[in-house]
């Protein structure tokens, strides 16, 4: 398989195949089961992506960051807020907000399934120092707020009704 050293970062790029299933362990702090599929150390920072699976009502909190988003849903219905606005999507469909705009998301009654990009990738590791936390039984507020801020991520507040 050939090697391909990256001419920003320098690190050796391997091509690679994650079957499903497979992936590092993530986790969001709303309860969103995660799966790391691809991180900034395997893309030379390119993207993150990941697999979460959502029960019914998961919602993240409004926030923000310079990281553009992009959704992929595999399963169930999502609302998404951004920049003052709800946006509905189903299953198939594909959800991008750019870096810098208010956003949050809630899945539907009977939860879901979906592929988030972060675009350029980092941000991704927030999840994956969260499932950390979460396991280590220390996810205090101030805990999960620090760690959103080492990754860049501003905590609005709760997401508006509707």
């Amino acid at each position: 398989m050939a090697v391909e050293e990256n001419d920003t970062t320098g690190r050796m790029l391997r091509p690679y195949i994650l079957a499903a299933g497979e992936g590092e362990m993530a986790a969001a702090p709303e309860g969103s089961v995660m799966r790391l599929k691809a991180s900034a150390e395997s893309t030379g920072g390119g993207l993150g992506l990941i697999e979460g699976v959502d029960a019914p009502g998961f919602a993240t909190p409004l926030h923000r960051h310079d990281v553009a988003e992009l959704w992929y849903i595999l399963g169930g219905h999502y609302d998404f807020y951004v920049a003052g606005e709800w946006l509905p999507a189903d299953t198939g469909a594909v959800v991008f907000v750019p870096g810098g705009l208010v956003h949050g998301l809630r899945a539907g009654p009977e939860g879901g399934r979906k592929l988030t990009m972060m675009i350029p990738g980092g941000s991704e590791g927030f999840f994956r120092d969260v499932h950390r936390v979460l396991e280590e039984d220390a996810a205090t507020p101030e805990r999960l707020r620090a760690l959103g801020a080492e990754y860049g991520i501003e905590l609005i507040g709760p997401l508006p009704e509707g």
